[in-house]
């Protein structure tokens, strides 16, 4: 096997694929792909069809049963100091209000910073807290779930989150990861957000808030297929084919299966040639607080140790610098430099553990997991157009969706064909100690994901 000629080929493959755009276009077209929806099950059999279709072995559904959610009505008022009502949407795992819904004072914790909400902890019980979107300009960005999980914790009875961003564009995302939260939360745009700020700033602000969801326990499948190494050891290759219900989730992920699905197609011809066998994953259920790989990892927690690396492609697209979030781990960064100077391709590396995507259960679980990124941080941008209804097809630039899936398939021949090791798995004391360093022990009791001594 020469690697050479190897990386030259995907190279080709990679850039004049046919493939990859069209099928972006097909996901989108499905829908939304939520979980629960026809979308997820058009998407799950094509993601299925074309596994097999491009010559993969193993093909397989992997079944899990989770408390399914779906958005109902949902009404946000002002009562007092005028009467006023505002458009506003629930976040996904927002229970519903009793029966007549809920009244109380609102009170506006900033950006909901663990220190915004220190300062403002006698002034939120049996409040509704409204909070933004918006990041501290240095510093560690805390994740919604997060900020969700002060207000609980501060003993608010209502969650409001506005997002900083203008264009009317309520911004969803999950409350809690495969459960109902503890109150209820709603999402409102920045122009709803400002409105009730300078209300609330102008004296005391008394809101109604009246949220109907359903949610029951329903099953969910990841779907997964391999090229077939010379060894026992495996690399997963994986990224979340669910959107949220109010877009197509273009970015967010359709882009990221559409690489998993580039790297299956380029990579089935080398069936038993590299060293370890590559198994592609496209996970559910990521869009309920990274449930479905949280699910993968519990299920098949037997398999772990043959786990060499799992590598990430949720938001790997865009038109930045190509590089990869390391998980503060120096023996597989140090791996990832050699081969940026081998491959003559400037990858750019982070230490940060990315938390809130399908690497981290791997990465709680001590697999060596890394997150692909393309596009540099911008604490101002936040998350753009992601979770909300414009998250489509058009914002998605097509020479960035070539570019992303060369270099991800040169990484990927690479790390599958090392001859030795890609780096050791950690003990839970050692995980603990990366996320401490990290400071991230606060954020993750918050979400209710802290699961050491």
């Amino acid at each position: 096997m020469n690697l050479t000629t190897l990386d030259k080929t995907l190279i080709a493959e990679t850039w004049t694929s046919r493939e990859l755009y069209a099928n972006l276009e097909t996901l989108c077209e499905f829908g939304s792909r939520f979980a629960g929806t026809p979308s997820e099950i058009q998407a799950r059999d094509f993601i299925a069809e074309k596994f097999r279709a491009y010559g993969l072995s193993n093909v397989h559904l992997d079944p899990f049963e989770y408390l399914g959610w779906w958005r109902g009505t949902c009404a946000l008022n002002v009562v007092a100091p005028r009467a006023q009502s505002f458009d506003a949407i629930s976040l996904v795992y927002s229970p519903s209000t009793p029966t007549g819904g809920l009244r109380a004072p609102l009170v506006d914790v900033g950006m909901g910073t663990e220190k915004e909400y220190a300062r403002k902890q006698d002034a939120l019980k049996g409040k509704i807290v409204l909070c933004s979107s918006a990041n501290p300009e240095d510093g560690r960005i805390p994740h919604r779930r997060e900020k969700y999980g002060w207000a609980v914790d501060a003993g608010a009875i209502g969650f409001v989150y506005a997002r900083h961003l203008p264009g009317g564009l309520p911004e969803t995302g999950s409350l809690r990861a495969g459960r109902l939260g503890e109150i209820p939360g709603v999402a409102v745009s920045y122009e709803t957000g400002a409105a009730l700020k300078r209300l609330a700033e102008k004296g005391e602000t008394i809101v109604t808030l009246d949220v109907q969801n359903k949610s029951h326990l329903t099953t969910a499948w990841h779907v997964v297929g391999e090229v077939r190494g010379q060894t026992d050891e495996v690399i997963v290759v994986g990224a979340h084919y669910d959107g949220h219900d109010i877009s197509q989730g273009a970015g967010d992920d359709a882009t990221g299966t559409c690489l998993v699905l580039e790297l299956a197609r380029v990579f089935a011809p080398l069936q038993n040639q590299l060293r370890r066998t590559l198994r592609f994953i496209a996970f559910a259920c990521e869009e309920l607080g990274v449930l479905g790989s949280t699910e993968y990892v519990k299920k098949h927690r037997d398999e772990m140790k043959q786990i060499a690396l799992m590598i990430n492609l949720d938001g790997a697209v865009g038109s930045g610098r190509k590089g990869f979030n390391t998980s503060g781990l120096d023996d597989v960064e140090t791996l990832l430099k050699k081969i940026a100077r081998e491959t003559d391709y400037a990858l750019k590396l982070n230490e940060k553990v990315v938390t809130a995507s399908d690497n981290f259960p791997f990465f709680i679980e001590g697999v060596p997991a890394i997150a692909m990124f393309a596009r540099e941080t911008d604490r101002a941008l936040g998350r753009g157009f992601g979770h909300t209804a414009m998250d489509t097809l058009d914002k998605v630039n097509a020479r960035d969706l070539h570019e992303c899936a060369m270099v991800a398939a040169r990484v990927v021949l690479h790390l599958a064909a090392h001859p030795d090791s890609i780096g050791r798995h950690r003990t839970p004391e050692e995980i603990k100690q990366i996320l401490i360093e990290q400071d991230l022990e606060a954020a993750l009791r918050a979400q209710g994901k802290w699961h050491f001594a």
